[in-house]
């Protein structure tokens, strides 16, 4: 029995790993930024069109996470995996939010691009460090999270698939 055996599914799962990592690399890009900032000024949209962008994206993206975190701290109470809502379009509805909407919407304020890689960098540490999550997910919900999980996109958001 390997280390990973003996962990248990916490509500916050994968999340702070992939949080610390990711606030470890956002110090190192505003570090950066704040040396070299006019190299990545943002020049391919006006200022003003990324302001309205970044308003409108968090103010998507905040009513949204407090929605799916409510709903998932509700379910994780009851100990019941949630297929419908949010949970319809995707597996992780939270992380999906903070890297399309809150993330971008936030450094978009900062006209930097490199700021942007952010989100992204958040991406690929989400890609990596998932799987464990994935695995408790299906050791605590058997064939039922298999069956969700071949039926439901892992973050991108496919709102065709919504259920209520």
């Amino acid at each position: 029995m390997n280390d990973s055996d003996h962990k248990k599914l916490t509500f916050w799962g994968a999340s702070p790993i992939i949080f610390v990592l990711t606030i470890i690399y956002a110090i190192l890009i505003f570090f950066i930024d704040h040396l070299y900032g006019s190299i990545f000024e943002i020049d391919f949209i006006s200022n003003r069109v990324s302001i309205v962008l970044a308003i409108v994206m968090l103010c998507i993206g905040i009513p949204l996470y407090i929605a799916v975190l409510k709903g998932l701290k509700a379910a994780y109470k009851k100990h019941e995996l949630v297929k419908t809502g949010f949970f319809s379009i995707c597996r992780n509805p939270l992380f999906a939010v903070v890297i399309y909407l809150l993330l971008p919407g936030l450094l978009l304020l900062f006209d930097s691009w490199i700021l942007l890689t952010i989100p992204c960098f958040m991406y690929v540490m989400f890609k990596v460090f998932i799987n464990r999550e994935e695995h408790l997910m299906e050791k605590e919900f058997g064939q039922d999270y298999v069956a969700y999980k071949n039926n439901t996109s892992l973050l991108f958001p496919k709102l065709w698939n919504y259920k209520k």
